[in-house]
C-alpha cells in the first residue's frame, strides 16, 4: 500500500473523457434520494422548516474515508438499481455500467517509481466520484434505515456527512448507530450527539432562547478551528471590484445562515478581524458592510 491517502488528478488521463461521460449520466440520479442536501442554503431552508419536540437530540455523523471504502460490487449494484428505477429512453444503461466498471477496476497510478492498482473504492480525483458515492450511500442508507427499529425524526445527508434529529433516548440512538455500522463492514460512522447544538458543514444548528415555545432551531455560521481565514490579500494584483465582491459574498452568506442578528454580527467581526490583518482598511470594510446591508434590506422589501 502507498503511504497516506493517494489523491491523483485525473485531468488529461486516458480515462478522463469516460469519467466525464459517466458524471453526465450519474449526476441527475445522485440527487433523487429523500435525504439529499444540495448545499448549505438548501440545508438551512430544510432546518428552518422543521418544528421539533423540546426533548429531541441533535446529531451529526461522518462516514470514514467513504470514497476509498466503497465495495466495488456493491457500488455497481447500487448504480444498476438506480438506473432500473429511473428509466430514460435512449440512455445507454448497459454501456454506462460497463464503462463504470472499467473506471473502478482499471484505475492505476505511479508513486515513488512504483505502480499501484486500486482494488477497492473509487479514486477521489475521478469526475464521477461524488455522484457515484452519493448513489451508493442512498442505497446503503435505505437498507440501514429499514433495519433500524427506531428511526430519526429527520435524517439529511451531504455526501458522507449526515445530520439529523433524534426523538428517543441516547441509549436508543447508540443502538441506531450500531445498526448503521453493522450494515456493511467497510462503512463505519462516527457520531456527535447533543441536547443543545451540533456543527454541520459550515453551520451550527442549535436550540435558541425561543425553541421551547416555537420548536424552531436557530442556525449560525461555524468556523472550523483550523480555518485561518486566508482570504485574498488587499495588495494582490486583482481588479478593485474583486475585493468588494469577496466581502459582500461573505456577508451575504452570513445573512443566509444566521437566524439571529447577534450571531451575524459576531461572524462579521471574526471576518473583519482577519481581513484587517490582510491589508483591508476599517473604512473600506465599513463601507462595504453598509452597502451590503442596504441591498439585503432592499431584497426583503
Amino acid at each position: 500500500m502507498p503511504p497516506g491517502r493517494p489523491i491523483v488528478s485525473d485531468c488529461g488521463s486516458e480515462s478522463y473523457g469516460s469519467a466525464e461521460l459517466l458524471d453526465h449520466y450519474l449526476n441527475p440520479l445522485a440527487v433523487l434520494h429523500p435525504s439529499y442536501i444540495k448545499d448549505t442554503n438548501d440545508f438551512v431552508q430544510k432546518v428552518q422548516a422543521l418544528t421539533l419536540p423540546p426533548t429531541c437530540l441533535l446529531f451529526s455523523m461522518d462516514v470514514e474515508n467513504l470514497y476509498t471504502n466503497i465495495d466495488t460490487s456493491k457500488g455497481l449494484e447500487a448504480v444498476r438499481n438506480v438506473l432500473t428505477r429511473n428509466p430514460v429512453v435512449g440512455r445507454p444503461d448497459k454501456h454506462i455500467l460497463a464503462l463504470l466498471e472499467l473506471n473502478l477496476t482499471k484505475n492505476d497510478f505511479q508513486f515513488n517509481k512504483e505502480w499501484f492498482l486500486q482494488v477497492k473504492g473509487t479514486a477521489m480525483g475521478k469526475r464521477f466520484s461524488p455522484a457515484y458515492a452519493n448513489i451508493y450511500m442512498a442505497e446503503w442508507e435505505e437498507g440501514a434505515l429499514a433495519q433500524s427499529p427506531k428511526k430519526p425524526i429527520t435524517y439529511l445527508r451531504y455526501l458522507d456527512d449526515i445530520w439529523g434529529i433524534w426523538g428517543d433516548s441516547r441509549e436508543e440512538f447508540d443502538l441506531f448507530l450500531k445498526t448503521l455500522n453493522d450494515q456493511h463492514p467497510s462503512i463505519n460512522l462516527t457520531a456527535q450527539v447533543s441536547e443543545r447544538e451540533i456543527n454541520f458543514l459550515d453551520t451550527t444548528t442549535f436550540k435558541g432562547s425561543e425553541f421551547n415555545m416555537t420548536g424552531k432551531l436557530d442556525t449560525r455560521v461555524f468556523f472550523k478551528p483550523t480555518d485561518t481565514h486566508a482570504l485574498l490579500h488587499k495588495q494582490s494584483f486583482h481588479p478593485k471590484h474583486t475585493f468588494k465582491g469577496l466581502i459582500y459574498s461573505q456577508l451575504l452568506r452570513f445573512e443566509r445562515i444566521c437566524t439571529r442578528s447577534e450571531d451575524r454580527e459576531e461572524a462579521t467581526r471574526v471576518l473583519f478581524k482577519a481581513l484587517r490583518q490582510r491589508g483591508y482598511s476599517r473604512s473600506f470594510l465599513r463601507r462595504v458592510k453598509l452597502q451590503a446591508g442596504k441591498k439585503t434590506r432592499g431584497r426583503e422589501t
